[in-house]
């Protein structure tokens, strides 16, 4: 069959590599690319050869030819971008966060549902080699039924700034590290879960480090922490930071300061943890993926060989564009993204009031 002709609005570097998942995916052709910024639209074109380029997001959403849309906006813009899309008959992929809210979240859900169209939310992370080893360790019941798991992104010093220093205005960004990292940490555990639907949340929010930020506005959190109970029984336990003083046991970062992502399961024949050694400095060596078992009363590693994939925006944009067609369910779908809205709403809610949060 012919190819999607895809667009992409936001051409920093997310629409980079969502560029590269486009060209290459095996359905869809980067046919449209859109930013405010001459400059930018003008590298882009350079380096990825849309077949058009636009100042007007309005008006690459009129042309005819256009099948689908890469929201790659910052987070303030997430939900006007996709609802335009979504009103203009466009499927939609979006960055992470899906939204500021849940209740936005709701609204696109709805918007998709009513037009027949998919919704899909970043998270590359989710098509990695060791995640989805780890998913089918889990689907084999090689770890039996998952009870607990913690999950974290902390760094030492890594407050990010963004264009403007958008990342620490809430107005534009809508939270600190959980909405930037926490995002990333708790969908990492929950994916690999099995989705399970939350019905708790407490947790607490922190800014601690205001002297590393030089942006005009710093409202955000630098840091979070919590627990997420989930219907079945099983819970989560999270720590995001951008700036900690770290101990010794996080390993040395990519950036030159102490940072690490990492994932654990637990289960009661075993545990996974997953290490996204992306983020560690070359001279870290930590495996990325490690199994311990329980055999005949004795805990052991066992191997849990996995093929790395190259580049996980490809198999991310593979799957939303095959979900398109028909042949695949959306791996990040509209139904994910609400509850995972939810999740993050009712944490800062919960620090808010100080107490336990249901969300059932």
């Amino acid at each position: 069959m012919d190819k999607y002709d895809v667009g992409i609005v936001g051409l920093g570097w997310p629409g980079e590599r969502h560029a590269e998942g486009v060209q290459g995916s095996d359905l869809g052709r980067l046919y449209a690319a859109c930013d405010l910024n001459e400059e930018r639209r003008a590298k882009f074109a350079a380096k990825y050869f849309p077949e058009r380029v636009f100042g007007s997001y309005d008006e690459m959403l009129g042309d005819p030819e256009l099948d689908a849309v890469i929201v790659s906006l910052p987070n303030a813009l997430h939900f006007s971008g996709t609802l335009k899309a979504l009103q203009a008959g466009k499927h939609v992929l979006c960055e992470k966060p899906p939204t500021l809210n849940a209740e936005q979240m709701r609204q696109l859900h709805a918007e998709a549902e009513k037009r027949g169209l998919i919704y899909f939310f970043g998270r590359q992370m989710r098509f990695s080699g060791a995640v989805q080893a780890a998913r089918r360790a889990v689907a084999e019941r090689r770890l039996g039924e998952i009870y607990f798991a913690k999950t974290m992104w902390v760094r030492a010093r890594g407050t990010p700034g963004g264009i403007g220093g958008w990342f620490t205005d809430r107005s534009r960004a809508g939270g600190g590290a959980l909405i930037d990292l926490g995002v990333h940490a708790i969908d990492a555990a929950w994916y690999l879960m099995g989705n399970p639907k939350p019905k708790t949340v407490s947790a607490q929010t922190y800014q601690k480090f205001p002297q590393l930020v030089k942006a005009a506005v710093f409202d955000v959190e630098d840091s979070a922490c919590g627990m997420i109970r989930f219907e079945n029984g099983a819970s989560v336990l999270f720590e995001v930071s951008w700036a900690a003083n770290l101990t010794d046991d996080i390993p040395m970062g990519k950036w030159g300061t102490p940072e690490l992502f990492s994932t654990t399961l637990f289960g009661p024949k075993g545990s996974i943890r997953i290490v996204d050694t992306l983020q560690l400095h070359p001279s870290v060596r930590i495996p990325p993926l490690s199994l311990f078992e329980d055999k005949d009363g004795k805990l052991v590693d066992s191997e849990l060989p996995f093929q790395p994939v190259v580049h996980e925006f490809v198999s991310q944009m593979q799957n939303f564009l095959r979900a398109i067609h028909g042949e695949e369910a959306a791996v990040n779908s509209s139904v994910q993204a609400v509850l995972l809205m939810e999740m993050l709403d009712g944490i800062y809610e919960s620090s808010l009031s100080g107490r336990e949060v249901s969300l059932s």
